[in-house]
């Protein structure tokens, strides 16, 4: 019964450790705008996201990163998904204070599965 109870104990630490790793991934995307770059250029991009094309402006204090780890701003590709942290312009732009890369893509849902029937 001992033995029982401390592999139950272990098994829950083991499960607790996992879910503070997958907590720990970066947040910061859940602040992000996020889309496809569709126009890049050295003063900013083209984000497409589900609303439409987002203006993103850089300013000489925007950061790029890449895999929590700094990347440059021509690591910044058409067609790669980003996500722009940042504050929205009167004008409707977005001024970037970081640029996060790679970001993947949504998970799809997975499909509903019908009733077995015989």
């Amino acid at each position: 019964m001992k033995r029982r109870l401390m592999t139950a104990s272990a098994t829950a630490t083991l499960l607790l450790l996992g879910c503070m790793q997958l907590m720990a991934h970066d947040d910061k995307i859940h602040k992000a705008t996020v889309g496809e770059v569709a126009a890049a250029t050295a003063g900013g991009l083209d984000l497409k996201t589900k609303t439409g094309i987002v203006k993103v402006k850089y300013s000489s204090k925007t950061t790029f990163e890449l895999k929590e780890k700094p990347a440059a701003k021509a690591d910044v590709r058409v067609g790669d998904r980003v996500g722009v942290i940042g504050s929205r312009l009167p004008t409707g732009e977005l001024m970037a204070n970081e640029v996060i890369l790679g970001v993947p893509a949504p998970k799809a849902p997975e499909p509903k599965k019908e009733d077995h029937k015989h």
